[in-house]
């Protein structure tokens, strides 16, 4: 049995040996390179000179329209607003800066919360800056303030941060007179297609994901620059290529979280959570369809996940989606879970110190005891043992805790999450006469190891080596559609598809083999790559199957859509802690250990589940402590560089200590939930908590600067 095993990862050899392929690789004959101008205005009306007939504007991209590319007014700093064609990378910033463009300043606001008041227009075209209200309600809230002993408020904000995979983001465009190709560094290839498709109006085109060097949710929308490119393909019928610089990609791409809550909870002097009530406000950034539909989903998942795992039944929540002259937010790892563990979290810990009691003692006076549970505002919590887990994360809690020093402190958090999205996630699965089994997915792995989990699903199902198995994805020629990878979708929903799929070719062996042992199916047993006769012992190989099949007017190329049944998620759940210290005399904190403990079903590799947490850990670490935007008042992201932008390193990671319990079984074929996204939701609050008992002060902001800790 290959489930269950810490099997080392099978798709690491090109990339340890030099013969990984990105984007910025793939060179055809006669490429050339694309940039892009960028405004550097927030909010103004443009005029651009075209010196060149190399220059092409967003007239020649789309006449009539403001999409891809602005015609006549942009609405943020680094927004795509012109695009150049050369030789190469060199001449085409040349020309870049060559391009002359007048800028009639608007009025701009950078700031949601003054946007909120539509005094000033985000984007003159639009009515307002609210790109959505809504008022959530569950239970009397108005009876359980009046009912309580204590009402304590606050303000909690979740910054705004910016994905930083390895590889920016990069296209390569091709019309070859027959169909446009697409290489992209995608999260799915398959939604790629379909944005380009109702973009472009035709539908010959074929995506291609090479290799991608992380993404972390920036790489999921289709990106303005991507759709000019392929419009442009269409348009020279030449190879183009485009890939950003570091300081573009922070600029334009990937910026998530940005919301804050102010709130108010009424509780009993025992602890008890009565009801909570607050005004959520997201900055989406500036108006961008893709991104910001994108981002309402999260807001709806920070909103509706805010009782956490617990039994809060009493809510009132204002959520106000914003507008503003700031690069647009998009999904980021966790996408709304990990502000509502953020925010509800952070209340747990603020209640304790104001009843001066233990945070394991509130979770406990309030956690969700029987699942499946329905929490406030909907969500079906479905399986496990949250109070179990609760009682380990004590035990290992009181162990940290033994182990601080003086200046240190421990700090915890729990988190319920929903991943394993749906709708539906493909799986091809087929036969080669050389004894292997290739499968394909429609999911678009990017770096998490998922090629592993796949063929060890396939093995085990197929009872064959695991060297026997090819995985392949990221190629809408070679499977017919699929989702792609987030959400921590891949394994538990596309393991499922490549599941249901070996079983039945494994099926169609056995209906071969049977024939070729000229016996009916039932006197035939299937074990280990082998058809055996019950009666008379003769038995034929896998391989010998697969050379014959054929012939014998059988297919064994099988392809499988798996259908995710209602709610469309599931709910891995833990309890992570932190251990932090703080020098007194310069204020910097520091990370010392963090454990672990989650709960996310049947773990398929246990070794990349723990690689899922210790990078999730480390991401929600520089959250907590280094990582966020800086705009200036004039709108202009100051800190868009590697230099300035305080991504944690391997110096600055703390050693990770990670368990796991099987009890929350989903009731997906896999039996797994998700983890990907699970160290990025619980670190955060786990590490400012821990700050904040050890200064003994309210924190609000993140990142939590030496200046606040002193």
């Amino acid at each position: 049995m290959y489930v269950g095993q810490p099997v080392k990862r099978i798709e690491d050899i090109k990339f340890i040996t030099g013969g990984s392929s990105y984007v910025d690789d793939i060179e055809l004959p006669g490429t050339l390179f694309v940039a892009f101008l960028r405004s550097t205005k927030p909010h103004a009306k443009i005029k651009i000179k075209k010196s060149s007939s190399n220059i092409f504007t967003g007239i020649d991209i789309n006449p009539g329209k403001d999409f891809p590319i602005p015609t006549d007014e942009v609405t943020y700093v680094g927004q795509p607003i012109a695009t150049v064609v050369a030789k190469d990378r060199y001449e085409a910033y040349d020309l870049v800066e060559s391009i002359e463009v007048e800028y009639e300043d608007l009025d701009y606001v950078i700031d949601p919360e003054i946007a909120l008041n539509d005094k000033i227009k985000v984007y003159s075209k639009n009515n307002t800056n609210i790109y959505e209200h809504k008022t959530w309600q569950a239970g009397n809230v108005n009876e359980s303030f009046k009912s309580a002993d204590k009402i304590i408020e606050g303000e909690l904000y979740n910054q705004r941060v910016i994905a930083s995979p390895i590889e920016t983001r990069g296209t390569l465009a091709y019309y070859d007179g027959y169909r446009l190709n697409i290489w992209s560094s995608t999260q799915s290839a398959h939604y790629l297609r379909r944005n380009l498709i109702n973009f472009l109006g035709i539908n010959n085109i074929h995506v291609i994901q090479p290799d991608v060097g992380g993404a972390f949710g920036s790489k999921i929308i289709a990106h303005p620059e991507e759709y000019a490119l392929a419009k442009l393909a269409l348009i020279l019928r030449k190879p183009l290529k485009w890939v950003p610089t570091r300081t573009e990609e922070m600029q334009s791409a990937g910026h998530g979280r940005d919301k804050k809550l102010k709130f108010s909870v009424a509780v009993k002097n025992d602890g008890t959570i009565l009801g909570i009530k607050g005004t959520l406000i997201a900055d989406l950034g500036a108006p961008y369809p893709d991104a910001n539909d994108d981002e309402i989903g999260n807001v709806h998942s920070t909103v509706r996940m805010l009782p956490g795992a617990y039994k809060v039944s009493n809510m009132l929540i204002d959520h106000y989606a914003v507008n503003t002259n700031k690069a647009p937010t998009q999904s980021y790892r966790g996408a709304g879970r990990p502000e509502a563990t953020y925010f509800i979290e952070r209340i747990i810990n603020i209640v304790a110190k104001e009843l001066n009691r233990d945070e394991f003692e509130i979770r406990e006076k309030n956690i969700v005891r029987e699942l499946p549970y329905k929490n406030a505002f909907g969500i079906t919590y479905d399986s496990g043992d949250y109070l179990q887990i609760l009682s380990k994360g004590k035990e290992l809690y009181d162990k940290l805790r033994a182990e601080a020093k003086p200046n240190e402190c421990v700090g915890s958090s729990m988190y319920v999450e929903i991943s394993g999205f749906g709708p539906w996630e493909t799986a091809r699965v087929f036969a080669k006469s050389d004894g292997k089994v290739v499968i394909v997915t429609g999911s678009g792995p990017h770096g998490q190891g998922d090629g592993t989990a796949f063929a060890q699903i396939a093995a085990d199902i197929l009872e064959i080596p695991l060297e026997n198995i090819e995985v392949r994805w990221g190629d809408t020629d070679i499977i017919e559609d699929g989702i792609g990878t987030w959400g921590s979708r891949t394994v538990t929903v596309g393991g499922s598809a490549i599941y249901k799929a070996s079983e039945e070719l494994k099926k169609r062996i056995v209906e071969v083999g049977a024939k070729l042992l000229e016996a009916d199916i039932e006197e035939v047993e299937y074990k280990n790559g082998n058809v055996k006769h019950k009666k008379n012992g003769k038995s034929v190989g896998i391989k010998e199957i697969m050379e014959k099949a054929y012939s014998l007017g059988y297919s064994l190329d099988v392809t499988y859509v798996y259908s995710v049944q209602k709610p469309g998620y599931t709910v891995p759940y833990g309890v992570h802690l932190a251990l932090i210290s703080i020098d007194k005399e310069t204020g910097l904190v520091k990370v010392k250990k963090y454990v672990a403990i989650d709960d996310v079903g049947r773990v398929i590799n246990p070794l990349l589940a723990e690689g899922q947490i210790i990078g999730g850990v480390v991401q929600g670490m520089g959250q907590a402590i280094y990582e966020g935007t800086v705009y200036s008042s004039e709108g202009v992201l100051l800190n868009s560089n590697l230099n300035d932008y305080g991504v944690p390193t391997a110096v600055e990671s703390p050693r990770v200590e990670w368990n796991y319990i099987e009890k929350g079984f989903s009731n997906h074929p896999t039996m797994s939930k998700g983890i990907g996204e699970a160290g990025a939701i619980a670190s955060t609050p786990a590490i400012v908590n821990a700050i904040e008992k050890c200064i003994g002060r309210r924190i609000v902001k993140m990142p939590v600067r030496a200046e606040e800790v002193l």
